[in-house]
């Protein structure tokens, strides 16, 4: 049996490559399995003792990137909505098209008044006569966490929204739910399904995290096109074009018109675009 080699994750523990995570990893993001299949022993064959999941998170892109830029683009989903905040856009907003796509009724609710304060709400959601407050945490960091007191405080803030109901200060609502790019902590989870929240994080719940809702749907924000450079990012921004899919749903002379980029290159953007939600 061959010696396992250890990989260093973001924590700095050691633990064994599995070249089976590279397959799932880019059949998630459209990779057919013969692809997979060449893509993780193009990684094995490179892989180190100490080399770190990032590193390999860099050559895994590489490869995919000279062997079908549509799958590389939707492996750096993560990256992509690192991106959304600091080019301009909103994840609250991200985060209502997406369950706008799964049949609720999504609003930008003003702030509203509890029991005893005020609170500023990110999304409203109504589906099958159930009311939910979504409250959106994007973190820039693989390393951050959304901790206990996170879920905690929107606990309480969900309690004061429901006193505040009873009084008829604001509406009622059902549920409330915490939807994150990043990971909850143990005792964050823990708490927050003793008290029936609905967690989405990154990695849970297991059998259905944030990324297969976001696959399922094909539902990419704008920032996973490849050749995207910062002056259409802005344009994109300002115009407020949100998903890769807004590309290929619109007549090109009328975005050239809202988004004020070169035809030439806007026609390589859609291009990419229908690659990527073809997969």
């Amino acid at each position: 049996m061959p010696e396992q080699i250890l990989i260093k994750k973001y924590s700095g523990v050691l633990v064994p490559f599995d070249a089976e995570k590279i397959k799932n990893t880019c059949r998630r993001a459209g990779a057919s399995e013969e692809l997979a299949e060449k893509v993780a022993k193009m990684v094995e064959s490179k892989v180190y003792r100490g080399m770190t999941t990032r590193e390999i998170m860099k050559l895994t892109l590489k490869i995919l990137d000279k062997e079908k830029p549509a799958v590389a683009a939707r492996y750096t989903l993560r990256d992509a909505i690192f991106k959304l905040g600091p080019a301009g856009f909103h994840f609250e907003k991200y985060v209502a098209a997406l369950l706008k796509a799964y049949g609720y009724k999504t609003k930008l609710p003003p702030i509203l008044q509890g029991a005893c304060v005020e609170h500023e709400i990110d999304v409203a959601a109504e589906k099958d006569n159930r009311a939910a407050i979504i409250e959106c945490k994007l973190r820039q960091s693989v390393r951050i966490f959304i901790s206990i007191k996170d879920v905690m405080s929107t606990w309480a803030r969900f309690l004061d929204l429901v006193d505040g109901a009873a009084i008829g200060k604001c509406p009622h609502y059902d549920e409330i739910w915490i939807v994150t790019n990043a990971r909850i902590s143990g005792q964050g989870t823990r708490y927050g399904h003793c008290k029936n929240m609905v967690l989405l994080s990154w990695d849970h719940p297991r059998d259905r995290p944030l990324p297969a809702w976001i696959d399922d749907k094909t539902l990419y924000p704008i920032t996973v096109l490849r050749k995207l450079d910062k002056a259409s990012l802005d344009s994109f921004a300002k115009a407020g074009v949100l998903l890769v899919r807004d590309l290929t749903r619109r007549d090109t002379k009328k975005l050239q018109e809202k988004i004020k980029i070169p035809k030439n290159k806007l026609e390589k953007f859609i291009k990419e675009a229908k690659e990527i939600c073809a997969l």
